[in-house]
């Protein structure tokens, strides 16, 4: 019995060529190929679907990047197998997002497509969409943002569709999701979109709950299901929610309209992927405000050294407070104005810690450095009983001359009066 021969199939009639990047792990292989569409799939095969071709003999995934009249490929060219989903889950611009992702780190297109895009799951994506939000909230009035100096320009100037890009470094205490909320309301106000990274899935819900009652939002975690998550993308890709949240994956959510990237706390370790081409979620985030022209805020309560580097080249403005007013938020020294050493709450504190301005109270004085240099070590003395006095070392009695580390006897007696205890570090023996 002769074979059986595969029908004859004709391609498209208008741009029935389609670029696909085939989901390779090869370096070398790190480029577009070109196949033929069929007929029966001219409709189907749009840019950012997924697709099934042959490769090497093997069926394998990819994404339709584009279609073009002619190839370059002088042979022959292979036709498209079949369209996984009619759905475009790959958007132009995270397209050209991970292109620059790959570049900066060194990797292939297949590899960051494969963090960017969750697998398809098809019972979520049969699912009926939910229902649009309104997006345009009311602007926010920005007085959290007052302490920060130029705070409220930066929440106007994202109300009036601007791109404002800033470092802002958070006083002690303030409740951060409420700021980030406020700055994705003014950015969604805009009529455009805001995507805000943050580091685990406890910082996830206090954003989460910040958010709540105000624009419509998705959260993007790892602890979802296969079918939440592909949904929740879905609802970010079709453009039914303006604000996506969520940890390192959220850096490549596709929104429409991006017009503000917010990280918080860019120097925790968790942004770093542990997949190659290993991309840190701040990087990612820098370089889609600088492919979009969208607004960038980098927050925390410490600043980065990356995030010191966008002040010191100019691409962002700082966003702090150096008024004593703000000063005086962060310390908490009952009645001692601004502590200018330690800003520790003193609730719970053994008695004597270093917490306030008071000499009284207040940490000890520096202990002065011997004049041998840096190397000189301070010889150890024990403790004896004093004569007289109740300081527990003798050579800083009253009257009696203390040794020197140089050798030389120096005139500094101890400055405490009879029986009042050592500031140093010495048990206080008292006198019999």
């Amino acid at each position: 019995m002769p074979p059986r021969r595969r029908a004859e199939r004709e391609p498209a009639e208008h741009e029935p060529v389609a670029r696909v990047c085939v989901d390779v792990g090869l370096p070398h292989l790190d480029r577009p190929f070109d196949y033929l569409v069929p007929a029966g799939l001219a409709e189907v095969a749009r840019p950012g679907v997924r697709v099934r071709v042959r490769f090497a003999g093997q069926l394998v995934d990819g994404f339709l990047l584009s279609r073009a009249e002619h190839s370059e490929h002088p042979g022959r060219l292979a036709y498209l197998e079949r369209v996984v989903s009619p759905e475009p889950v790959l958007r132009p611009e995270i397209l050209a997002l991970a292109r620059a992702v790959a570049q900066r780190y060194g990797g292939t297109l297949a590899d960051v497509l494969r963090l960017a895009v969750p697998p398809r799951h098809a019972r979520a994506e049969a699912a009926a969409p939910a229902p649009g939000v309104d997006p345009k909230p009311d602007l926010p009035d920005g007085t959290g943002w007052a302490p920060y100096g130029a705070g409220t320009g930066f929440l106007a100037a994202l109300g009036d569709g601007r791109a404002p890009r800033a470092v802002w470094t958070a006083l002690p205490g303030e409740d951060w999701p409420a700021r980030l909320a406020e700055a994705v309301t003014a950015t969604v106000h805009s009529g455009r979109s805001a995507v805000v990274a943050v580091a685990d899935a406890r910082d996830l819900d206090r954003l989460d709950a910040a958010l709540h009652g105000g624009p419509g939002h998705v959260a993007l975690s790892a602890a979802l299901g296969p079918a939440q998550r592909y949904a929740r993308y879905l609802s970010a890709s079709r453009g039914l929610v303006p604000v996506v949240i969520g940890t390192r994956a959220a850096a490549f959510a596709p929104v429409p309209e991006l017009g503000l990237v917010a990280i918080w706390d860019d120097g925790d370790d968790l942004y770093a992927e542990p997949r190659a081409p290993y991309p840190h979620a701040r990087e990612v985030l820098l370089t889609r405000a600088q492919l979009a022209g969208a607004g960038a805020l980098l927050g925390g309560y410490a600043r980065s050294v990356e995030a010191q580097q966008l002040i010191a080249t100019g691409w962002a403005k700082e966003l702090g407070t150096r008024s004593p007013a703000g000063r005086r938020c962060s310390c908490r020294c009952p009645g001692a104005g601004t502590c200018p050493r330690w800003r520790v709450p003193t609730a719970g504190r053994r008695p004597g810690a270093r917490t306030a301005t008071d000499p009284s109270r207040c940490p000890r004085p520096p202990v002065p450095r011997p004049a041998g240099g840096a190397g000189a070590r301070r010889p150890v003395t024990p403790v004896r009983r004093a004569a007289a006095g109740g300081c527990a070392r003798p050579w800083l009695a009253p009257g009696v001359p203390p040794r020197s580390w140089a050798g030389r006897s120096r005139a500094r007696p101890c400055v405490l009066p009879a029986g009042t205890a050592c500031w140093r570090p010495y048990r206080r023996i008292p006198t019999s």
